[in-house]
């Protein structure tokens, strides 16, 4: 055994050089980064390239900010935002401890990320938008879009919700949708929530004015949704509610007649949101039924 002891240093030798010449291991994976089952779709939709800026907004303790700064590079920049001062204070001290120098911390408001202007090429959302406000939403989004640059695009991943309400609310904030994985294979094992989904959406030339975006549903959704939305914001429903109904609209069985189920819906709606009084939608009732007969 004597004679191999030569070979096996000359073999420990090359295992150590070629150890000092891989890039330095995180101090500690979990805090480091996303998992990599976990991380590897999400990095796929948002494609981060060198030299690109990018938002994690809700960056919490920044799992997902650190990764996305070393593949920006140091000709790249993230900004890391959060509305909660504590968290922001936990991303600069590490950011003071590993001395990274291409990550930029925000502090935002519920209606405004507050990110310059024509600035970004992406901006991620992580188990972020069924957290907004509805009073805050719009300002937020908008603020979203007016800081993307021509093009730029929004990655959401979130594991609440119906994504459909999601996407029309981003339609009509002038986003259009690239790609959705519904529902997301590699979720968190850890997760409460099994309906995690992901969506990339691009910043559309112009505000998009429909309440609704033309997503290839079939007709009998699209006024029943429209009902649903407007209901909400008449205050008739809650959050919660409206979520339910949403589902239950998309998943409803049995047939549907446009002919006469979408005419009804309109005037409930309308009623709802008191763009008629109850005795007009009533009146209105009385004349389809009586055209139908």
């Amino acid at each position: 055994m004597l004679r191999h002891r030569p070979a096996y240093a000359i073999l420990a030798g090359l295992i150590v050089l070629a150890a000092l010449a891989l890039p330095a291991a995180p101090t500690t994976v979990a805090e480091d980064q996303p998992k990599k089952d976990e991380g590897a779709s999400i990095l796929e939709l948002i494609r981060p390239r060198a030299g690109e800026t990018i938002a994690d907004i809700g960056c919490g303790k920044g799992t997902w900010t650190f990764p996305l700064a070393r593949l920006v590079g140091e000709h790249g920049r993230v900004y890391a935002v959060d509305i909660d001062r504590a968290k922001i204070a936990t991303v600069r001290k590490r950011v003071e401890r590993e001395k990274v120098t291409n990550i930029k911390l925000v502090h935002s408001l519920p209606d405004d990320p507050m990110l310059p202007k024509d600035s970004l090429d992406a901006v991620f959302l992580n188990d972020v938008i069924d957290y907004v406000e509805r009073s805050a939403l719009l300002g937020f989004l908008d603020g979203i879009r007016v800081a993307l640059k021509a093009n730029g695009r929004l990655i959401i991943r979130d594991p609440k919700g119906n994504p459909s309400r999601v996407i029309s609310e981003c339609y009509r904030a002038g986003f259009n949708l690239v790609e959705a994985k519904v529902p997301l294979d590699d979720s968190p094992q850890s997760s409460f929530s099994s309906s995690w989904y992901a969506l990339k959406l691009r910043r559309a030339e112009r505000m998009q004015p429909a309440i609704l975006p033309r997503l290839g549903e079939p007709r009998r959704y699209r006024t029943r949704l429209h009902l649903a939305e407007e209901m909400f914001r008449a205050g008739l429903l809650t959050r919660e509610e409206l979520r339910t109904t949403w589902e239950a609209i998309v998943n409803a069985k049995g047939d549907f007649d446009p002919k006469t189920d979408e005419p009804l819906d309109l005037i409930r709606a309308a009623e709802a949101t008191e763009v008629i009084s109850a005795e007009k939608a009533a009146g209105l009732r009385k004349r389809f039924v009586k055209k139908g007969s």
